[in-house]
Protein backbone atom coordinates (compact mmCIF):
# COMPACT_ATOMS: atom_id res chain seq x y z
CA UNK A 1 0.00 0.00 0.00
CA UNK A 2 2.75 2.49 0.87
CA UNK A 3 4.73 1.77 -2.68
CA UNK A 4 1.24 2.58 -4.67
CA UNK A 5 0.79 5.90 -2.12
CA UNK A 6 4.56 6.84 -2.97
CA UNK A 7 4.11 5.79 -6.80
CA UNK A 8 0.17 7.76 -6.95
CA UNK A 9 1.48 10.81 -4.79
CA UNK A 10 4.76 10.81 -7.96
CA UNK A 11 1.83 11.32 -10.43
CA UNK A 12 0.07 13.61 -8.79
CA UNK A 13 2.23 16.23 -7.68
CA UNK A 14 5.89 15.75 -9.93
CA UNK A 15 4.07 14.47 -13.36
CA UNK A 16 2.77 17.13 -15.85
CA UNK A 17 1.65 14.78 -18.90
CA UNK A 18 -0.48 18.05 -20.30
CA UNK A 19 3.04 20.05 -21.19
CA UNK A 20 4.48 16.88 -22.69
CA UNK A 21 1.52 16.45 -24.87
CA UNK A 22 1.78 20.60 -25.81
CA UNK A 23 5.26 20.43 -26.39
CA UNK A 24 5.59 19.75 -30.19
CA UNK A 25 8.74 17.81 -30.22
CA UNK A 26 6.98 15.24 -27.15
CA UNK A 27 10.77 15.02 -25.93
CA UNK A 28 10.06 13.69 -22.64
CA UNK A 29 8.21 10.56 -24.05
CA UNK A 30 11.07 10.12 -25.81
CA UNK A 31 11.30 7.58 -29.17
CA UNK A 32 8.71 5.83 -27.59
CA UNK A 33 6.11 8.65 -28.27
CA UNK A 34 7.19 9.32 -31.57
CA UNK A 35 6.51 5.37 -32.96
CA UNK A 36 3.17 5.01 -30.49
CA UNK A 37 2.05 8.85 -32.69
CA UNK A 38 2.64 7.10 -36.08
CA UNK A 39 0.92 4.04 -34.92
CA UNK A 40 -1.82 6.13 -34.18
CA UNK A 41 -2.12 8.05 -37.14
CA UNK A 42 -2.15 4.96 -39.09
CA UNK A 43 1.66 5.14 -40.31
CA UNK A 44 3.00 2.15 -38.81
CA UNK A 45 5.92 1.28 -36.17
CA UNK A 46 7.85 4.12 -37.54
CA UNK A 47 10.03 6.95 -37.14
CA UNK A 48 12.23 8.87 -38.47
CA UNK A 49 16.00 8.74 -37.55
CA UNK A 50 16.92 11.41 -35.10
CA UNK A 51 19.69 13.15 -37.09
CA UNK A 52 19.26 16.43 -39.54
CA UNK A 53 21.37 16.50 -43.04
CA UNK A 54 22.50 18.37 -44.59
CA UNK A 55 20.81 17.16 -47.52
CA UNK A 56 17.80 19.72 -48.17
CA UNK A 57 15.98 16.78 -50.17
CA UNK A 58 15.95 14.12 -47.01
CA UNK A 59 15.38 17.31 -44.58
CA UNK A 60 12.14 17.93 -46.26
CA UNK A 61 11.01 14.06 -46.21
CA UNK A 62 11.89 14.02 -42.60
CA UNK A 63 8.77 16.95 -42.46
CA UNK A 64 6.59 14.17 -43.40
CA UNK A 65 5.52 11.47 -42.02
CA UNK A 66 7.61 8.14 -42.39
CA UNK A 67 6.84 5.82 -45.49
CA UNK A 68 8.43 2.90 -43.92
CA UNK A 69 8.07 1.11 -40.97
CA UNK A 70 11.02 0.23 -38.87
CA UNK A 71 12.70 -1.74 -35.62
CA UNK A 72 14.15 1.71 -33.74
CA UNK A 73 12.96 0.27 -30.25
CA UNK A 74 11.87 -2.93 -28.40
CA UNK A 75 7.83 -2.94 -29.69
CA UNK A 76 6.52 -4.01 -26.25
CA UNK A 77 6.41 -0.19 -24.42
CA UNK A 78 5.64 2.13 -27.61
CA UNK A 79 2.74 -0.16 -28.24
CA UNK A 80 1.08 -0.09 -24.47
CA UNK A 81 1.26 3.54 -25.15
CA UNK A 82 -0.33 3.47 -28.65
CA UNK A 83 -2.72 1.23 -27.29
CA UNK A 84 -3.53 4.11 -24.63
CA UNK A 85 -4.05 6.29 -27.23
CA UNK A 86 -6.67 4.43 -29.01
CA UNK A 87 -8.64 4.57 -26.02
CA UNK A 88 -8.09 8.07 -24.39
CA UNK A 89 -7.07 10.06 -27.90
CA UNK A 90 -3.31 11.70 -28.00
CA UNK A 91 -4.35 13.26 -24.91
CA UNK A 92 -3.03 13.93 -21.21
CA UNK A 93 -5.78 10.90 -20.07
CA UNK A 94 -3.86 8.44 -22.08
CA UNK A 95 -0.41 9.62 -20.70
CA UNK A 96 -1.93 9.39 -17.29
CA UNK A 97 -3.53 5.92 -17.72
CA UNK A 98 -0.04 4.51 -19.07
CA UNK A 99 1.31 6.95 -15.57
CA UNK A 100 -1.46 4.52 -13.38
CA UNK A 101 -0.46 1.08 -14.89
CA UNK A 102 3.15 1.53 -14.36
CA UNK A 103 2.31 2.48 -10.92
CA UNK A 104 0.07 -0.78 -10.59
CA UNK A 105 3.06 -2.46 -11.90
CA UNK A 106 5.87 -0.90 -10.12
CA UNK A 107 4.00 -1.75 -6.87
CA UNK A 108 4.53 -5.32 -7.22
CA UNK A 109 8.45 -4.88 -7.22
CA UNK A 110 8.77 -5.42 -3.65
CA UNK A 111 6.95 -8.55 -3.24
CA UNK A 112 8.81 -9.64 -6.43
CA UNK A 113 11.87 -8.87 -4.21
CA UNK A 114 11.17 -10.36 -1.20
CA UNK A 115 9.86 -13.49 -2.94
CA UNK A 116 13.89 -13.45 -4.46
CA UNK A 117 15.56 -12.49 -1.20
CA UNK A 118 13.94 -15.46 0.37
CA UNK A 119 15.77 -17.48 -2.14
CA UNK A 120 19.16 -15.55 -1.05
CA UNK A 121 18.90 -15.67 2.79
CA UNK A 122 16.64 -15.20 5.89
CA UNK A 123 13.22 -13.99 5.84
CA UNK A 124 14.25 -11.08 7.95
CA UNK A 125 17.00 -10.04 4.84
CA UNK A 126 14.48 -10.73 2.76
CA UNK A 127 12.25 -8.27 4.74
CA UNK A 128 14.77 -5.75 4.51
CA UNK A 129 15.22 -5.61 0.71
CA UNK A 130 11.57 -5.09 0.51
CA UNK A 131 11.12 -2.83 2.76
CA UNK A 132 14.38 -0.63 0.84
CA UNK A 133 12.27 -1.75 -2.53
CA UNK A 134 9.31 0.23 -0.87
CA UNK A 135 11.36 3.01 -0.55
CA UNK A 136 13.81 3.10 -3.74
CA UNK A 137 12.70 6.59 -5.49
CA UNK A 138 14.60 6.22 -8.59
CA UNK A 139 12.49 3.34 -9.03
CA UNK A 140 9.27 4.90 -8.01
CA UNK A 141 10.05 8.19 -10.18
CA UNK A 142 10.00 6.03 -12.91
CA UNK A 143 6.31 5.91 -13.30
CA UNK A 144 6.26 9.09 -14.66
CA UNK A 145 8.60 8.59 -17.52
CA UNK A 146 7.78 6.48 -20.72
CA UNK A 147 10.35 4.86 -21.71
CA UNK A 148 8.57 1.38 -20.47
CA UNK A 149 11.14 1.30 -16.79
CA UNK A 150 8.70 -0.24 -14.01
CA UNK A 151 8.01 -2.96 -16.55
CA UNK A 152 11.18 -4.50 -16.80
CA UNK A 153 12.00 -3.51 -13.66
CA UNK A 154 9.93 -5.97 -12.20
CA UNK A 155 10.65 -8.30 -15.00
CA UNK A 156 14.02 -7.84 -14.66
CA UNK A 157 13.76 -9.14 -10.91
CA UNK A 158 10.84 -12.15 -11.73
CA UNK A 159 14.00 -13.39 -14.14
CA UNK A 160 16.28 -13.87 -11.26
CA UNK A 161 13.65 -15.34 -9.42
CA UNK A 162 12.72 -17.72 -11.75
CA UNK A 163 16.64 -18.27 -12.45
CA UNK A 164 17.27 -18.96 -9.15
CA UNK A 165 14.26 -21.02 -8.73
CA UNK A 166 15.02 -23.02 -11.57
CA UNK A 167 18.24 -24.22 -10.59
CA UNK A 168 17.31 -24.89 -6.60
CA UNK A 169 14.02 -26.58 -7.52
CA UNK A 170 13.97 -27.44 -11.17
CA UNK A 171 10.51 -27.88 -12.20
CA UNK A 172 8.53 -27.84 -15.40
CA UNK A 173 6.54 -24.70 -14.10
CA UNK A 174 9.63 -22.47 -12.82
CA UNK A 175 11.43 -23.37 -16.43
CA UNK A 176 8.23 -22.51 -18.26
CA UNK A 177 8.36 -19.29 -16.40
CA UNK A 178 11.75 -18.23 -16.78
CA UNK A 179 11.07 -18.88 -20.21
CA UNK A 180 8.38 -17.05 -20.66
CA UNK A 181 9.86 -13.88 -18.76
CA UNK A 182 12.78 -14.10 -20.44
CA UNK A 183 10.98 -13.99 -23.74
CA UNK A 184 8.92 -10.90 -22.70
CA UNK A 185 11.92 -9.07 -21.07
CA UNK A 186 13.21 -8.96 -24.89
CA UNK A 187 10.41 -6.66 -25.91
CA UNK A 188 11.36 -4.37 -23.64
CA UNK A 189 15.17 -4.92 -23.49
CA UNK A 190 17.02 -5.79 -26.60
CA UNK A 191 20.08 -7.07 -25.09
CA UNK A 192 18.19 -10.18 -23.36
CA UNK A 193 17.69 -11.83 -27.14
CA UNK A 194 20.93 -13.20 -25.93
CA UNK A 195 20.84 -12.30 -21.72
CA UNK A 196 18.16 -14.66 -21.82
CA UNK A 197 19.04 -17.85 -23.63
CA UNK A 198 22.35 -17.49 -22.00
CA UNK A 199 20.96 -17.43 -18.35
CA UNK A 200 18.43 -20.04 -19.23
CA UNK A 201 21.70 -22.21 -20.26
CA UNK A 202 23.84 -20.96 -17.13
CA UNK A 203 20.43 -21.95 -15.35
CA UNK A 204 20.30 -25.69 -17.18
CA UNK A 205 24.42 -26.22 -16.19
CA UNK A 206 23.96 -25.26 -12.06
CA UNK A 207 20.54 -26.89 -11.83
CA UNK A 208 20.72 -29.77 -9.04
CA UNK A 209 18.71 -32.31 -10.38
CA UNK A 210 18.74 -35.61 -13.21
CA UNK A 211 20.78 -33.50 -16.11
CA UNK A 212 18.24 -35.36 -18.87
CA UNK A 213 15.16 -33.71 -17.18
CA UNK A 214 16.60 -30.49 -16.40
CA UNK A 215 17.90 -30.70 -19.98
CA UNK A 216 14.75 -31.31 -21.59
CA UNK A 217 12.70 -28.57 -19.24
CA UNK A 218 15.76 -25.77 -20.34
CA UNK A 219 15.16 -26.91 -23.34
CA UNK A 220 11.32 -26.38 -22.85
CA UNK A 221 12.24 -22.74 -21.47
CA UNK A 222 14.18 -21.66 -24.47
CA UNK A 223 11.11 -22.82 -26.83
CA UNK A 224 9.31 -20.53 -25.12
CA UNK A 225 11.28 -17.45 -25.32
CA UNK A 226 11.62 -18.17 -29.07
CA UNK A 227 7.76 -18.54 -29.65
CA UNK A 228 7.72 -15.41 -28.00
CA UNK A 229 10.45 -13.39 -29.44
CA UNK A 230 10.63 -14.86 -33.13
CA UNK A 231 7.60 -12.98 -34.97
CA UNK A 232 9.07 -10.04 -34.07
CA UNK A 233 12.46 -11.07 -35.59
CA UNK A 234 11.53 -12.31 -38.62
CA UNK A 235 8.91 -9.17 -38.87
CA UNK A 236 12.30 -7.34 -38.75
CA UNK A 237 14.10 -9.90 -41.57
CA UNK A 238 11.18 -9.15 -43.63
CA UNK A 239 11.81 -5.05 -43.35
CA UNK A 240 14.98 -4.95 -43.80
CA UNK A 241 16.34 -8.50 -45.26
CA UNK A 242 18.53 -9.04 -42.93
CA UNK A 243 19.16 -10.70 -39.21
CA UNK A 244 17.82 -7.53 -37.15
CA UNK A 245 16.85 -9.50 -33.64
CA UNK A 246 15.31 -6.52 -31.97
CA UNK A 247 16.32 -3.16 -33.08
CA UNK A 248 18.23 -1.65 -35.61
CA UNK A 249 20.96 0.13 -33.96
CA UNK A 250 23.30 -1.76 -31.21
CA UNK A 251 26.12 0.36 -32.37
CA UNK A 252 24.88 3.55 -32.29
CA UNK A 253 24.12 2.94 -28.67
CA UNK A 254 27.51 1.64 -28.27
CA UNK A 255 29.06 4.44 -30.45
CA UNK A 256 27.41 7.60 -27.92
CA UNK A 257 29.86 6.01 -25.33
CA UNK A 258 32.75 5.91 -27.42
CA UNK A 259 33.79 8.58 -29.17
CA UNK A 260 35.26 11.43 -29.51
CA UNK A 261 33.67 13.78 -27.05
CA UNK A 262 32.63 11.12 -25.17
CA UNK A 263 32.63 11.33 -21.16
CA UNK A 264 31.26 8.02 -19.99
CA UNK A 265 27.70 9.16 -20.00
CA UNK A 266 25.12 10.66 -22.79
CA UNK A 267 26.53 14.28 -21.63
CA UNK A 268 29.56 16.40 -22.91
CA UNK A 269 31.71 17.90 -20.37
CA UNK A 270 29.73 21.21 -21.40
CA UNK A 271 26.08 19.31 -20.65
CA UNK A 272 25.12 18.78 -23.60
CA UNK A 273 23.53 15.79 -24.99
CA UNK A 274 25.57 13.63 -27.14
CA UNK A 275 23.89 13.58 -30.57
CA UNK A 276 24.67 13.29 -34.11
CA UNK A 277 24.64 16.41 -34.78
CA UNK A 278 26.05 19.30 -37.64
CA UNK A 279 28.45 20.93 -35.62
CA UNK A 280 29.77 17.73 -33.69
CA UNK A 281 30.09 14.89 -36.43
CA UNK A 282 29.91 16.63 -39.90
CA UNK A 283 31.66 14.01 -41.08
CA UNK A 284 29.07 11.11 -39.69
CA UNK A 285 26.63 13.45 -41.10
CA UNK A 286 27.60 13.46 -44.26
CA UNK A 287 28.30 9.51 -44.42
CA UNK A 288 24.31 9.26 -43.40
CA UNK A 289 23.47 11.49 -46.01
CA UNK A 290 25.05 9.22 -48.48
CA UNK A 291 22.72 6.37 -47.43
CA UNK A 292 19.61 6.39 -49.68
CA UNK A 293 16.44 7.22 -47.38
CA UNK A 294 14.65 3.82 -47.85
CA UNK A 295 13.48 1.43 -45.85
CA UNK A 296 16.70 0.17 -45.53
CA UNK A 297 17.99 2.99 -44.25
CA UNK A 298 18.04 2.32 -40.54
CA UNK A 299 19.89 -1.35 -40.50
CA UNK A 300 22.73 0.27 -43.29
CA UNK A 301 23.40 3.41 -41.08
CA UNK A 302 24.40 1.33 -37.96
CA UNK A 303 27.84 0.17 -40.29
CA UNK A 304 28.40 3.71 -39.87
CA UNK A 305 28.27 3.74 -35.99
CA UNK A 306 30.39 0.12 -36.06
CA UNK A 307 33.27 1.52 -37.93
CA UNK A 308 32.93 4.98 -35.70
CA UNK A 309 33.08 2.93 -32.69
CA UNK A 310 36.01 0.15 -33.71
CA UNK A 311 38.32 3.12 -35.29
CA UNK A 312 38.04 4.80 -31.99
CA UNK A 313 38.77 1.93 -30.20
CA UNK A 314 41.88 0.99 -32.71
CA UNK A 315 42.89 4.84 -32.66
CA UNK A 316 42.36 5.85 -28.86
CA UNK A 317 42.55 2.50 -26.68
CA UNK A 318 43.67 4.66 -23.59
CA UNK A 319 41.45 6.65 -24.04
CA UNK A 320 38.91 4.63 -24.20
CA UNK A 321 39.83 2.36 -21.11
CA UNK A 322 39.53 5.53 -19.17
CA UNK A 323 36.19 6.56 -20.48
CA UNK A 324 35.20 2.47 -19.62
CA UNK A 325 36.59 3.10 -16.29
CA UNK A 326 34.55 6.01 -15.61
CA UNK A 327 31.50 4.48 -16.92
CA UNK A 328 32.00 1.34 -14.05
CA UNK A 329 32.60 4.47 -11.36
CA UNK A 330 29.63 6.84 -12.67
CA UNK A 331 27.27 3.59 -12.78
CA UNK A 332 28.00 2.53 -9.17
CA UNK A 333 27.52 6.54 -7.89
CA UNK A 334 26.02 8.60 -10.19
CA UNK A 335 25.96 10.40 -13.33
CA UNK A 336 27.46 14.28 -13.00
CA UNK A 337 26.47 15.64 -16.15
CA UNK A 338 22.96 14.89 -15.28
CA UNK A 339 20.78 17.78 -13.53
CA UNK A 340 18.64 14.82 -11.98
CA UNK A 341 20.88 13.14 -10.77
CA UNK A 342 22.33 15.46 -8.75
CA UNK A 343 18.88 16.06 -6.83
CA UNK A 344 19.32 14.64 -3.30
CA UNK A 345 16.58 12.49 -3.96
CA UNK A 346 17.84 10.83 -6.67
CA UNK A 347 21.51 10.28 -5.28
CA UNK A 348 21.01 9.73 -1.56
CA UNK A 349 18.89 6.61 -2.09
CA UNK A 350 21.10 5.36 -4.97
CA UNK A 351 24.50 5.95 -3.67
CA UNK A 352 22.96 3.77 -0.43
CA UNK A 353 21.39 1.08 -2.45
CA UNK A 354 25.11 0.47 -4.20
CA UNK A 355 26.68 0.08 -1.49
CA UNK A 356 24.21 -1.98 -0.20
CA UNK A 357 24.42 -4.23 -2.96
CA UNK A 358 28.24 -4.57 -2.77
CA UNK A 359 27.99 -5.98 0.74
CA UNK A 360 25.28 -7.74 0.06
CA UNK A 361 27.14 -9.38 -2.81
CA UNK A 362 30.16 -9.94 -0.44
CA UNK A 363 28.02 -11.77 1.95
CA UNK A 364 25.98 -14.34 -1.02
CA UNK A 365 29.59 -15.13 -2.23
CA UNK A 366 30.56 -16.21 1.45
CA UNK A 367 27.18 -18.56 1.68
CA UNK A 368 28.54 -21.97 0.39
CA UNK A 369 24.81 -23.04 0.36
CA UNK A 370 23.73 -20.50 -2.41
CA UNK A 371 26.80 -20.40 -4.24
CA UNK A 372 24.76 -21.63 -7.06
CA UNK A 373 22.27 -17.92 -6.72
CA UNK A 374 25.52 -16.22 -6.58
CA UNK A 375 26.65 -17.49 -9.48
CA UNK A 376 23.55 -16.35 -11.09
CA UNK A 377 23.04 -13.04 -9.76
CA UNK A 378 26.58 -12.38 -10.58
CA UNK A 379 26.02 -13.18 -14.01
CA UNK A 380 23.20 -11.02 -14.62
CA UNK A 381 24.97 -7.95 -12.52
CA UNK A 382 28.29 -8.72 -14.31
CA UNK A 383 26.69 -8.62 -18.10
CA UNK A 384 25.33 -5.32 -17.60
CA UNK A 385 28.84 -3.87 -15.87
CA UNK A 386 30.65 -4.93 -18.91
CA UNK A 387 27.77 -3.92 -21.22
CA UNK A 388 28.15 -0.54 -19.38
CA UNK A 389 31.86 -0.09 -19.92
CA UNK A 390 31.29 -0.99 -23.74
CA UNK A 391 28.59 1.43 -24.38
CA UNK A 392 27.19 4.06 -22.35
CA UNK A 393 26.07 4.83 -18.35
CA UNK A 394 22.56 5.67 -18.39
CA UNK A 395 20.91 6.44 -15.25
CA UNK A 396 17.92 5.00 -16.20
CA UNK A 397 19.78 1.59 -16.60
CA UNK A 398 21.50 2.06 -13.93
CA UNK A 399 18.35 1.88 -11.70
CA UNK A 400 17.02 -0.64 -13.74
CA UNK A 401 20.04 -3.03 -12.58
CA UNK A 402 20.00 -1.67 -9.10
CA UNK A 403 16.65 -2.43 -8.86
CA UNK A 404 16.97 -5.79 -9.85
CA UNK A 405 20.30 -6.04 -7.49
CA UNK A 406 17.52 -5.03 -4.48
CA UNK A 407 16.76 -8.91 -3.27
CA UNK A 408 20.91 -8.44 -2.44
CA UNK A 409 20.59 -5.93 -0.32
CA UNK A 410 19.26 -6.79 2.51
CA UNK A 411 22.02 -9.55 3.28
CA UNK A 412 24.24 -6.89 4.13
CA UNK A 413 22.45 -6.32 7.15
CA UNK A 414 22.13 -9.85 8.17
CA UNK A 415 24.55 -12.96 7.54
CA UNK A 416 21.80 -15.53 6.50
CA UNK A 417 24.54 -18.42 7.83
CA UNK A 418 24.01 -16.65 11.84
CA UNK A 419 20.14 -17.30 11.60
CA UNK A 420 20.91 -20.32 10.34
CA UNK A 421 22.27 -21.38 13.42
CA UNK A 422 20.39 -18.90 15.74
CA UNK A 423 17.47 -20.26 14.24
CA UNK A 424 18.65 -23.93 15.02
CA UNK A 425 19.73 -23.08 18.83
CA UNK A 426 16.23 -21.61 19.70
CA UNK A 427 14.28 -24.84 18.41
CA UNK A 428 17.00 -27.04 20.06
CA UNK A 429 16.45 -24.75 23.47
CA UNK A 430 12.49 -25.07 22.87
CA UNK A 431 12.58 -28.90 22.99
CA UNK A 432 14.57 -29.13 25.65
CA UNK A 433 12.93 -27.10 28.03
Amino acid sequence: MLALIIRIGIIAFVAHPQQIIDDPHQRLLYEHGLVAHNLYTGHGFAMHWPYDGFDPVRLAAKKLPPQWEGAFLPPLNPYLLYLSYEVFGETAAALYALMILYAIVSCFIPLAVYKSACLLGSELSARVSALIAVLFLPSAYAVITFSGSPLYQLLGILVLYFAVLSVQSPTNRSFLLLGLSCGVMTQLRSEFFFLGFLLLTLVVLLARSNSRQVIWKGLMGILVCIAIVSPWTIRNYNFFHRFVPVLSHPWYEMWRGDNILATGTTFKEDGGAIWVTQSDFPTIIRRMDSIPYDRFFEAKVDAIFKDEVLTFILRHPAEFLWVGTKKIVYFFTIDPYQTMCRDPLFFIPMLFVSGLTIAGFYRLARDRDRRNAFYIVSFFFGTYLFMTFMTVMLSRYQIYVFCCMLPVTGLAFFNPNHFVKLETGLANKCKLS
